[in-house]
């Protein structure tokens, strides 16, 4: 069987590179004529970008550049480039920071996301015939939902579309009874599941037939600490995977190797990593940490050009032993939800990595209470950690276990407070919040 879906992911990066400079052109050609949006934007600079080298010059395209152009010209906003009788799907984003925003695709367009997602599922370790339970959210138009399983069934694979909105009892007993060989969801729901499967169904998920599982929708699954929690619960191999609403769903993924993501979007997205603060462009090296920004090169519906969509990353190498020519990443959270305590950057998802190292005595579950303005503090960072209720040490010793790793892994100081099991309300279908606001921002 072949190591990869499509030939493209094995090519030379410098071949990919040329196609990518050929498909620009075309791409800006295309926006400039038949997009409003960016007819305003780019207008007289399109002449000045002759190659990849020259999207530096142009502008960025935010979030609240496409709420904007929502708002202004409903339903599909300025930036929609076909006749609203060529749109045949739209998907919403999740909202989590703020309106969702509702992204457009043609027939092409669908065609496009679906090599994407095949080749993402692949390299997860999905191949044709396999039969996967669908665990994320069915509801509210989420990527991560349908187009997800039209992903699935591109690759070949027979899915079982229940998603978390069907719930914890009749997802495991259809396991169960169906015996998939793969799951698909979230980490927080993955492990959810997993550790509710003795109550429900007297045995432990270890037992049932999931051996393959691919985790996204929320930092976690490249996390190691995370990752071999997962596993232990279910017997199964973990992966992680990336993507966004607003370039159809997911486009990066951990291989056989399991050191970082791969970009699966070749032909289809260029992906340039700049530097959050001054925005000035960073080379895709081994070691660089930035923020991504992504071009479309292949997109009629809703096409964008320098897009930020907020994820910080690492390049965690350039080469592979899988033989897929791109790079690959390691996703830190998105930078709407990084927090500075004392001029040190904290991420969430790093914080969950050390309160699952407490597991057995905690449950994994955690909320940070931010009761400051912004994104920065002076004071210790304040924590609720559930302690399992057969902890065999006391509150008093988890909360300064938890403070001191904290201290020594992060150089945060922190007040943790331990309450029982149960106290902190599970993510459900919904996507795992760690960060719990109380003041206003």
């Amino acid at each position: 069987m072949s190591p990869t879906f499509d030939s493209l992911e094995t090519q030379p990066w410098s071949d990919i590179t040329a196609l990518h400079e050929s498909l620009l052109q075309r791409q800006l050609d295309y926006v400039v004529d038949r997009s409003e949006f960016y007819q305003r934007r780019l207008g007289k600079q399109r002449s000045q970008i002759t190659s990849l080298a020259d999207l530096g010059a142009l502008p960025f395209t935010t979030k609240e550049d496409l709420r904007e152009s929502l708002i202004a010209h409903p339903p599909l906003g300025f930036h929609l480039a076909v006749d609203e009788a060529e749109v045949v799907q739209i998907q919403s984003s999740s909202g989590t920071t703020g309106m969702p925003t509702y992204v457009a695709a043609s027939t092409e367009d669908l065609a496009v996301w679906n090599s994407m997602g095949a080749r993402v599922f692949y390299a997860n370790g999905f191949r044709p015939g396999d039969w996967v339970m669908h665990g994320y959210a069915m509801g509210k138009g989420f990527v991560g939902g349908l187009v997800n399983v039209q992903h699935l069934q591109h690759l070949g694979c027979c899915v079982i579309p229940l998603g978390a909105e069907a719930g914890t009892e009749r997802l495991l007993r259809a396991i169960d009874h169906l015996k998939p060989v793969a799951l698909c969801a979230t980490p927080s729901m993955v492990a959810y599941l997993g550790a509710a499967a003795p109550d429900v169904l007297g045995k432990q998920a270890s037992e049932l037939s999931v051996r393959k599982i691919s985790v996204g929708g929320e930092p976690g699954g490249g996390v190691p600490a995370i990752r071999e929690s997962m596993e232990s619960l279910w017997g199964a191999d973990v992966r992680d995977m990336m993507g966004g609403a607003d370039f159809g769903s997911t486009y990066w993924a951990e291989c056989d190797e399991k050191d970082g993501m791969h970009l699966c979007s070749q032909g289809a997205l260029h992906v340039e990593l700049i530097d959050p603060d001054s925005l000035e462009p960073l080379p895709l090296e081994e070691g660089v940490t930035g923020e991504l920004v992504y071009t479309a090169l292949a997109r009629r519906a809703t096409p964008l050009v320098r897009y930020r969509m907020g994820d910080i990353v690492t390049v965690s190498g350039t080469g592979c032993a899988c033989g897929r020519s791109a790079y690959k990443i390691k996703t830190h959270g998105r930078a709407d939800d990084m927090l500075i305590v004392r001029g040190v950057n904290v991420f969430p998802a790093a914080v969950k990595d050390i309160v699952v190292h407490f597991t057995p005595d905690a449950t994994g579950y955690l909320k940070i209470d931010v009761d400051f303005e912004g994104h920065s503090t002076s004071q210790p960072l304040k924590i609720r950690v559930e302690m399992a209720s057969s902890s065999t040490r006391t509150a008093d010793e988890l909360a300064v276990a938890i403070e001191r790793m904290l201290s020594d892994r992060l150089t945060v100081r922190s007040v943790v407070s331990i309450v029982p099991e149960g106290r902190i309300e599970r993510p459900g279908a919904a996507k795992e919040k760690l960060l719990e606001r109380t003041t206003n921002t």
